[in-house]
């Protein structure tokens, strides 16, 4: 602000401020140092030896906010990779444990809501021995990570979504607000 004054009477402007310009020229001189600090700490933040702690100290609260829905995803899965299943880890955006089967096909096969290719229980993926495309890969995940968001909330969070879109006379399934962030993620594919 001195600066401002000075450059005011070394142009020959000559006159000087009122109270309310001085009070405004401080704001956005406060303006401008708030800024470049969030510029700073957005570059900061993008480092790459700064971002790749931050990704997995994510990853693990959300592992930690979503275990009641993985440990039962492991109940569920215990039994596929028992009768001749397999399960594999997946990492990418997200952490998650995959795991295939007789069983799971058996299981998915009969599910209460209809015959689905996969499930997502937490940072488990249950999914059918021979149709794990990238496309149902990416769906599922999406879940996973909409687990690891919402914690123990999501499955009623995904029922109320589903009775929400049933109540307004759409299907439950295909009007799930959830659902169509899983599809939507699949064209990103």
């Amino acid at each position: 602000m001195k600066e401002a004054l000075r450059n005011n009477f070394r142009y020959g402007v000559g006159r000087m401020q009122t109270k309310e310009e001085r009070a405004a020229a401080r704001r956005i001189a406060r303006k401008l140092s708030r800024q470049q600090r969030g510029l700073k700490l957005q570059l900061f933040l993008h480092h790459r030896y700064v971002q790749r702690p931050l990704f997995w100290i994510g990853t693990l609260l959300g592992i930690i906010w979503a275990a009641p829905l993985t440990l039962f995803g492991l109940l569920i899965a215990l039994p596929v990779f028992l009768f001749r299943g397999h399960a594999h880890l997946v990492r990418g955006h997200t952490v998650a444990l995959v795991v295939r089967g007789p069983f799971a096909d058996w299981m998915l096969g009969r599910h209460p809501f209809g015959a689905m290719t996969a499930m997502a229980l937490g940072h488990v993926v249950i999914a059918e021995k021979q149709g794990l495309s990238a496309r149902v890969l990416t769906h599922e995940l999406t879940h996973v990570r909409q687990a690891a968001r919402w914690g123990i909330v999501f499955p009623f969070a995904y029922l109320a979504s589903s009775a929400w879109a049933a109540i307004r006379g759409r299907d439950a399934y295909w009007h799930n607000r959830f659902e169509i962030a899983a599809r939507k993620a699949e064209k990103h594919l």
